[in-house]
């Protein structure tokens, strides 16, 4: 009895600290699908924007690095076109800032941005990016051609 007591203990505890450590590094993004477009004479322009902190976990890295990876890859020719930028913000920084208040941002998010709105990817990344980043570039990749088209 006293041994499955502390297993459940065990497993309650574990189950508190992974929420507390993907609270503390989403942080508070309630922005969710924005209708706030941004400024671009090209309609075509997508902006995919990664905000981040000056602390990040190994699954904050991991979203700047697999984005990073799909934008220098697969998306190389629509960067070249400039149908498509990557932004890096940290929001520790005045400029940062700025720019994370516009979308409602507290800690590490990633947004897709269009004349047809913001969208906010930020629970979808965290939940693929580190544990199955082929599935994260995929949808990210799509999200990004869908914004274009």
């Amino acid at each position: 009895m006293l041994r499955n007591m502390k297993k459940s203990i065990i497993i309650l505890m574990a189950a508190i600290l992974s929420t507390a450590t993907i609270s503390a590094c989403s942080g508070n993004t309630t922005a969710e699908t924005s209708t706030e477009t941004i400024n671009t004479k090209d309609a075509s322009h997508v902006e995919i924007i990664y905000f981040h902190g000056k602390q990040r976990c190994k699954t904050c890295v991991a979203i700047e690095q697999e984005t990073k990876a799909l934008v220098e890859g697969e998306l190389a020719q629509q960067v070249k076109d400039g149908k498509v930028k990557f932004r890096i913000v940290d929001i520790s920084t005045e400029e940062g800032k700025k720019l994370a208040a516009k979308y409602k941002v507290t800690f590490s998010s990633l947004f897709v941005v269009s004349s047809k709105g913001a969208e906010d990817l930020t629970r979808f990344a965290f939940a693929n990016a580190r544990s199955n980043p082929k599935e994260f570039r995929k949808e990210l990749k799509n999200k990004v051609v869908k914004a274009i088209e």
